[in-house]
C-alpha cells in the first residue's frame, strides 16, 4: 500500500525509449553515478565531478536493436533506464540507472523484468552483467534476481575485454560478471515475486 506523498513502481510505466531521450537518459546516467562517490570505487576526477555517461552511439545502437527501455513517469518523462548489448547468443545488460530521487521504489526491478522479456522473446541462453560486487544496489540486488558471479577463469573474451576497459576509472578488484539463464516462466513465480 503506498502512503500520502509516496509513489511506487505501479505508479510508472516501462516503455521503449525514443529517440529524443539520448541526453535524458545520460543525464540519468551521471544522477545515478552520484550515488557511488565516496566509496571509492570509481574515479570521479580530479575535481570529483568527471564523470562520462553512456557515449550517445552506445545508446544509439541499442535504439537500432531495440533493446533499450525507459521508466517514465505520470508526465511520461524518463526516470530510469535499462540498455542492453547483443552478444551472439548472449544478451548483455550494460546499464540500469534510475535517478537518485526514485530510487528504492521498485524501478529498477521493474526495467530488469523488462529485459528478462526481452531475452526470452530475442530467443537468447542467458543475460549477464558486470556490477560490483558488494554494493546493495548492485551484485546483492542482482544475485536476488536470480544472477550468480561468473569465475575469471570463465569469462569470454569480450568480457575480458570489457573488464580491462573498466580498469580505467574503476575497481575491478570489486567488481564481478554475473550471468542468468533464459528458459520459459523462469522469472514469473521466483523473481517477479521477490523483487
Amino acid at each position: 500500500m503506498t502512503m500520502i506523498g509516496e509513489t511506487s513502481a505501479d505508479s510508472f510505466r516501462i516503455r521503449s525509449a525514443r529517440g529524443d531521450e539520448v541526453e535524458a537518459m545520460q543525464m540519468i546516467d551521471i544522477a545515478s553515478s552520484s550515488m557511488f562517490r565516496g566509496l571509492g570505487l570509481i574515479d570521479f576526477g580530479p575535481d570529483d565531478r568527471q564523470i562520462t555517461p553512456i557515449p550517445e552511439n552506445i545508446i544509439r545502437q541499442a535504439f537500432a536493436d531495440q533493446l533499450v527501455w525507459v521508466a517514465s513517469d505520470e508526465r511520461d518523462r524518463a526516470i530510469g533506464f535499462a540498455l542492453c548489448t547483443a552478444r551472439d547468443t548472449e544478451l548483455y545488460l550494460d546499464q540500469v540507472s534510475v535517478l537518485p530521487e526514485h530510487g528504492q521504489q521498485g524501478l529498477g526491478g521493474r526495467l530488469l523484468d523488462r529485459v528478462f522479456d526481452a531475452a526470452y522473446e530475442g530467443g537468447y541462453k542467458s543475460i549477464s552483467l558486470s556490477t560490483f560486487r558488494d554494493v546493495p544496489w548492485n551484485g546483492p540486488f542482482y544475485k536476488k534476481k536470480g544472477f550468480r558471479e561468473v569465475p575469471h577463469g570463465k569469462l569470454k573474451p569480450w568480457q575480458l575485454q570489457l573488464h580491462e576497459s573498466q580498469k580505467l576509472t574503476m575497481d575491478v578488484t570489486k567488481r564481478c560478471f554475473m550471468q542468468r539463464a533464459v528458459r520459459r516462466g523462469w522469472w514469473t513465480t521466483k523473481t517477479r515475486l521477490k523483487g
